[in-house]
């Protein structure tokens, strides 16, 4: 047995440290950065762009770039996260609530940096936890049915309408804003909704027209308005001085990491839950580890180490299910399958005894990617930044025709650059009125997986309620529901008085 581990990890590491295979992992890191600062593109988005690249590779090297273009996708989308408010993938849309206030303090490279070093350690972590744990992993992402996927959303939600803004209430009203904008088209389960007999409604809004729309398009009207204040260059000269990420800080910050990896690859390993579910949960844990939670939102680096760790070990963490069972712990992860069946190997329980190479491949490959991804991080942080020194009233009209041309990009569709300009309109004046905007951003994502479970659920059970309390799994979830909602309440009263 031991020989053929040596065996297959020598093949292995022969391969991978090819120069043709090197160069398609720095290849997919960089597309995969790239791709992930586009607003609204994100990880799944990024591989089908470049999965027709991987007809021409090999099965190893197809399946190491689309692992290298889906991490580096997931760390991209932070930047804009940090820079300008605008989360380029749903997996960063909790990084918005410290990244971007410690940007505006005049930290951005310190932000950034914390962004990256919390990402490679995620998918480090991760990796790691995927070699030693696999089976055990996959084991548990098997406990998790429609009843259970649905209690966690609920959870999810819980949190996030609790944690984020001063109210409890605007934060449940944004909620069920977002549900309301994703029941409209086409129903799971039977025809259409609330789509008023207008023909441009029976798509539904697409989740790209959504985050731009009431993510970035306010963004750009605060610019324009002069609602936003930036520094002055004396401001920015003097900051940027100590606009640095000093090893001893980094270290800091390794509780949150772990934290953030750990549970990013529990998440992972979970068919459906994804990247930004990790995100949002582990923004809550730091908050309640915190020793000063209320500080959270004014730019604490907890609050960006925790959630980017935890997004990019997600990443290892639903290829578990995807390589031992052939059941996709994510959209980007069923391209991957999708990529593995065009090749010739079946994903299941044998792929392990009959690809030990490929497999120790990948486990090695996805620390190589980290490796890449650090490095041209590192250099990227020294020109991302500068975003923040061009002049708002030249930075926002160039904000609004680079997320117009790409909402229209998307499909071809000149509704959804009309969609995404009414929403961004609505979505200013609900800033204004003081109604946080994640809890409706989560709530459109979250809802739609929230009903398909619950009505699958349902189906089993031949409509018997029960199923809910004859879960043991999904009744803590439930109870943990519960509680954070009261806590919550409690919270907004004892801040009141």
């Amino acid at each position: 047995m031991e020989s053929v581990f040596l065996s297959n990890l020598g093949m292995a590491i022969g391969h991978l440290f090819d120069l043709y295979t090197l160069a398609v992992l720095a290849f997919g890191v960089a597309v995969g950065i790239f791709l992930g600062i586009l607003p609204g593109i994100g990880g799944t988005a990024a591989l089908a762009i470049v999965f027709p690249l991987t007809y021409g590779m090999s099965a190893e090297d197809g399946i190491l770039f689309l692992v290298a273009v889906y991490s580096a996708a997931e760390y991209g989308g932070s930047v804009p996260a940090i820079l300008i408010n605008t989360p380029g993938t749903g997996a960063s849309a909790a990084t918005v609530l410290d990244g971007y206030p410690l940007c505006q303090k005049g930290y951005p490279r310190k932000a950034l940096m914390i962004s990256l070093t919390s990402g490679v350690v995620g998918g480090v972590i991760s990796t790691i936890v995927f070699i030693l744990f696999a089976p055990l992993l996959t084991w548990v992402g098997l406990q998790f049915g429609p009843i259970e996927m649905f209690a966690v959303g609920a959870f999810g939600l819980s949190i996030i309408c609790t944690a984020v803004g001063k109210s409890v209430v605007k934060g449940y009203l944004s909620a069920a804003i977002g549900a309301f904008i994703a029941s409209i088209g086409p129903s799971n389960f039977s025809g259409y909704r609330f789509t008023m007999d207008m023909a441009f409604l029976m798509d539904g809004i697409p989740l790209t027209v959504v985050f731009i729309g009431f993510f970035a398009v306010p963004q750009c009207i605060k610019m324009l308005t002069g609602d936003m204040k930036q520094k002055s260059a004396e401001e920015m000269t003097k900051s940027a001085q100590d606009d640095k990420f000093p090893l001893r800080e980094a270290l800091g910050l390794w509780k949150s990491m772990l934290r953030g990896s750990l549970l990013g690859s529990f998440i992972g390993v979970i068919p459906g839950a994804g990247a930004g579910v990790a995100n949002f949960l582990s923004y809550n844990e730091e908050k309640r580890w915190s020793k000063d939670p209320d500080a959270f939102g004014t730019g604490v680096p907890e609050g960006i180490a925790g959630p980017e760790a935890a997004n990019n070990a997600v990443v290892a963490g639903c290829l578990v299910p995807t390589l031992t069972l052939g059941i996709p712990g994510s959209s980007a992860a069923a391209l991957i399958m999708g990529l593995l069946i065009m090749k010739g190997i079946n994903p299941g329980p044998m792929l392990f005894k009959e690809q030990g190479d490929l497999m120790i491949a990948i486990f090695l490959g996805l620390m190589l990617t980290n490796i890449f991804l650090w490095i041209m991080g590192w250099g990227g942080t020294k020109i991302f930044y500068l975003v923040t020194k061009v002049p708002q009233r030249l930075l926002g009209p160039f904000i609004i025709v680079l997320v117009l041309t790409g909402t229209y990009a998307y499909q071809g569709n000149m509704d959804h650059p009309i969609m995404t300009m009414a929403l961004g309109l609505f979505g200013f004046f609900l800033v204004r009125w003081g109604i946080p905007i994640l809890p409706l951003v989560l709530a459109y994502i979250m809802a739609p997986i929230m009903e398909y479970n619950l009505i699958r659920a349902l189906m089993i059970s031949r409509g018997d309620i029960a199923i809910l309390y004859n879960s043991p799994i999904a009744m803590v979830i439930l109870v943990l529901t519960v509680l954070s909602i009261l806590y919550g309440i409690k919270r907004e009263k004892k801040r009141k008085s």
